[in-house]
């Protein structure tokens, strides 16, 4: 799945999603600035998504890294 589906299920509150991208996305959205840092480093266009998502509430529909 794409970065943004994952995100807006998550959002919505499916929250039964396992594949590898939710997961992820969860972790991210839980990070610490130290933390989130490294992730960005590894997945740029998720770790970007997810934080204009909390800034804003648009979810980016930016490819998988």
């Amino acid at each position: 799945m794409s970065i943004a589906i994952d995100l807006g299920n998550i959002t919505a509150g499916k929250n039964d999603a396992t594949n590898f991208t939710a997961q992820l996305i969860r972790i991210v959205m839980k990070a610490d600035q130290r933390n989130r840092w490294k992730l960005i480093q590894v997945y740029p266009n998720l770790v970007r998504t997810v934080e204009e998502y909390q800034a804003s509430g648009k979810i980016l529909d930016l490819p998988d890294d």
